[in-house]
């Protein structure tokens, strides 16, 4: 099975991965002492404790331009640069970055960069690249003789060599380094026209499908992969509507293939706790679409609703206290989105029979899996994997938000009012260089 790990990191660009730069007061005091590599240190112990196959970063900076055309600026050296960090990281892999693209347009314009461990899974398109300004188009659009290779860096970042042949479908024997992501797609035909879908404009942000193949192992049949990754609008209608234009990808519904599992990972911008926005978001893709979302509302109370919460709220209004609960306290968004990240698997049948394992939220500031409240609360989603807590660490503890007490009203968390434990809770050595990274929790699945 390949190992996908999904992450909002706020505003990706060089800076997320670099040393922050500090800002200075005009009396030449700093506003936010310089931390020299706190990002980079909690999304490389995020990789590092369980090392994914593919690993998606929504959100990344793009610079101005055209839809489907590279991005430009931070985003891109960001991400070229996270690159290279990963080949240290982890150096008997074989670590590649597909060629971000704009998605959106405008002020909402986004990237999304898909990193993946080639040793573990090719690269297969499904769209082509055919050069300068141009954006990525389908093959059969461009023709297979009218791809080029990218340009310098983007080339580099692609192996050579070809798509393999054999079971795969998609693009066999096409080069790698002339593939490119989907970033446009077509409804059913009406009217004897295939509409382009907006999600839900033409404005609006729009998936970013990336396929996959995974060789089988001892003699098993290997499997294609569909990863569609979507960062909707925060809008909560156009969230929810274009969350349910998901399930009119043909890509990702009737031309699933019996040897295919669709993966939709994503920021969708729908809290699971908002009774009128998410049914109108997920039911079509739950239903018709015969997907399974694996991160699914608990109760809505707390302590419970804290397991399936994705959100961090700010530095200045997070609290170490108990009164939400383990594994929840208040460091996480409570209402309106405090559960909006979520993944999505179908399989195909045949050689990819599933079903997903091992869904895990990776939260940094208690670490996973969710098993140290007592008693265990019935029906809330513990998490299969560790991550461990990126604050700084006491005899393996957080030493600023003391884990869950034992008893039936123990949920753990800071004693209100407590001198000093706010401050330390929120300085750079715990919350805040977690939150500085990113204001979303990772989701790791294997598929």
């Amino acid at each position: 099975m390949a190992r996908i790990l999904y992450w909002n990191i706020r505003q990706f660009s060089i800076n997320k991965i670099d040393a922050p730069r500090a800002k200075r007061r005009r009396d030449g005091t700093f506003i936010i002492p310089p931390q020299p590599g706190y990002r980079k240190r909690v999304i490389r112990t995020t990789l590092t404790q369980n090392k994914p196959d593919i690993f998606v970063v929504v959100e990344t900076s793009t610079g101005a331009g055209a839809s489907g055309t590279l991005i430009s600026a931070g985003g891109a050296d960001g991400s070229i640069f996270l690159l290279q960090e990963m080949r240290t990281w982890f150096p008997g892999d074989d670590w590649r970055l597909i060629p971000p693209l704009r998605l959106g347009q405008g002020s909402v314009q986004e990237g999304i960069s898909v990193f993946y461990n080639h040793a573990r899974v090719q690269f297969t398109g499904p769209w082509g690249w055919q050069g300068g300004a141009n954006p990525s188009d389908s093959i059969a659009n461009i023709g297979a003789g009218n791809l080029v290779n990218y340009g310098l860096p983007w080339v580099n970042l692609l192996p050579a060599g070809n798509a393999p042949g054999g079971l795969n479908t998609i693009n066999p024997g096409v080069p790698y380094r002339q593939l490119a992501g989907q970033w446009q797609f077509h409804g059913p035909i009406a009217g004897g026209v295939a509409p382009v879908l907006g999600f839900p404009n033409a404005l609006n942000r729009t998936p970013f499908l990336t396929t996959f193949w995974e060789p089988g192992v001892g003699g098993a049949a290997g499997k294609m992969i569909k990863l569609l990754t979507f960062h909707a609008s925060p809008k909560k209608q156009q969230a929810a509507d274009g969350t349910n234009q998901l399930s009119n990808i043909l890509e990702m519904t009737t031309d699933l293939a019996a040897n295919q599992v669709g993966v939709i990972v994503g920021d969708f911008n729908v809290d699971l706790f908002n009774t009128h926005f998410e049914p109108i978001a997920y039911n079509r893709l739950l239903t018709a679409g015969g997907y399974t979302r694996q991160i699914n509302p608990t109760a809505n109370i707390w302590p419970d609703k804290g397991y399936v919460c994705t959100m961090l709220r700010s530095h200045n209004s997070a609290r170490p206290w108990a009164t939400n609960g383990y594994p929840g306290y208040e460091y996480v968004i409570q209402d309106t989105f405090s559960s909006v990240d979520n993944i999505l698997t179908r399989y195909g049948g045949g050689s990819a029979v599933g079903p997903a394992t091992n869904i895990t939220i990776a939260n940094r500031v208690t670490g996973t899996p969710y098993n140290r409240d007592v008693p265990v609360i019935a029906g809330a989603p513990q998490g299969s994997l560790i991550y461990n807590s990126a604050m700084a660490l006491a005899g393996g503890l957080p030493t600023a938000l003391p884990l869950p007490t034992a008893g039936p009203t123990g949920h753990g968390g800071v004693v209100t009012g407590n001198i000093g434990a706010l401050t330390s809770f929120v300085g750079w050595n715990n919350y805040r260089r977690i939150i500085s990274t990113s204001d979303h929790m990772g989701l790791i699945v294997d598929v």
